[in-house]
């Protein structure tokens, strides 16, 4: 099964709408753009918590498949949300010829190196406002979930829509 990531973009955008009209939650576009950054730029920041993979320990952290796959969708609606803020929605849904090439590129040298480039690519694509960082962003990390991690298509789509 292909990754359906435009059923999964409008499933982000449904659930955020009904949370914001829920709670009666009103904020200016920019406030919601500044925090939508912000909740991606934390979710980032947890998912290589959890990992751990940069922790100098004598015993390696062995993280929990369940726990690192919920805090990679955690990380993945942050992409999803500061996408549809920005308009930039297309960026989000890639062909099944481009996951394929993304699925075949070898696992990173530096978890660490990946890691730093996402947050600085993020973090021009807020700044900056450049389309390009965010668009190479999340092909980082696509890569990350698919290859490092070796999360299946199948397996994010069906945990994403699980979500409640």
């Amino acid at each position: 099964m292909a990754l359906n990531l435009a059923n999964m973009l409008q499933t982000a955008i449904q659930r955020r709408n009904q949370l914001l009209y829920e709670n009666d939650i009103a904020l200016s576009s920019e406030e919601t753009m500044r925090g939508n950054y912000v909740r991606l730029d934390v979710a980032l920041a947890d998912l290589a918590n959890t990992m751990g993979w940069f922790e100098l320990t004598d015993k390696p952290i062995q993280a929990n498949h369940d726990d690192l796959l919920a805090t990679y969708l955690k990380a993945m609606d942050g992409f999803f949300q500061v996408a549809a803020k920005q308009t930039w929605s297309q960026l989000i849904v890639q062909s099944d010829d481009k996951l394929a090439a993304l699925k075949a590129t070898k696992k990173a040298k530096s978890l660490s190196q990946q890691y730093l480039a996402m947050k600085q690519l993020v973090f021009d694509a807020f700044l900056k406002h450049e389309q390009p960082a965010f668009e190479h962003a999340w092909h980082l990390f696509l890569k990350l979930g698919l290859v490092d991690l070796e999360f299946t298509e199948d397996e994010l789509e069906k945990a994403f829509l699980a979500e409640k």
